[in-house]
């Protein structure tokens, strides 16, 4: 190529710059920096930063008699008709067993269909801390089995895995056929301050 085809095409770059687009720079602002990579991580829409957020926050309320892994921001999926059982180290076995009979009568419910992940894990929080704050002993929630949702049984997969983490939390089991079955989630709460006392005072006085 001889210096009059370099020089057309040095005039051509230079007409085709004047009349181009503002750069994106100058569109944006600031400085832009190249990427590093363009692979993008195959995940589940659930590891979002929000609940990646909430799944850590979650974490540092794990008591040490729990063995699952909210550190890691794992959870583990069960199956929509799969039983929910679980209860803490000193909680006698009847206990599960009243709540899988449906023999103690829940004092409220939450139904969490409808919510996201994020907005379920909000609602789940502020109605643990309501029943007690009342001092409610057994509660009812509503997840749903989740057969239609990808993966399958995601938000019964995730209120139980929060329900593990909270030390208030002293057992549940799936709920009886007639109060939603594999659905919704049978759950007994911690004594409260007061029921405390009376009890010991009511100890004391035999």
């Amino acid at each position: 190529m001889d210096n009059k085809e370099l020089d057309f095409l040095a005039l051509l770059k230079e007409q085709e710059k004047e009349h181009q687009d503002p750069a994106f720079t100058e569109l944006v602002g600031g400085d832009i920096a190249p990427l590093k990579q363009d692979k993008i991580e195959v995940t589940t829409k659930v590891l979002d930063k929000t609940t990646a957020k909430i799944r850590q926050d979650a974490a540092t309320r794990l008591p040490e008699d729990v063995t699952d892994s909210a550190s890691s921001g794992f959870v583990h999926m069960v199956e929509p008709n799969e039983i929910l059982e679980f209860r803490r180290p000193g909680v006698q076995p009847y206990v599960v067993q009243k709540l899988r009979k449906g023999e103690y009568p829940e004092a409220d419910y939450i139904d969490l269909h409808g919510k996201t992940i994020e907005g379920a894990y909000n609602e789940v929080m502020k109605f643990i801390g309501f029943a007690k704050e009342h001092e409610f002993r057994c509660v009812l929630i509503i997840h749903g089995k989740g057969e239609r949702s990808k993966p399958k049984a995601l938000m019964k997969s995730h209120v139980a895995h929060w329900l593990k983490q909270l030390p208030d939390v002293l057992a549940f089991h799936s709920a009886p056929v007639w109060k939603g079955g594999t659905g919704a989630v049978c759950i007994i709460l911690k004594k409260g301050d007061k029921a405390s006392i009376i009890n010991r005072e009511m100890h004391q006085k035999r």
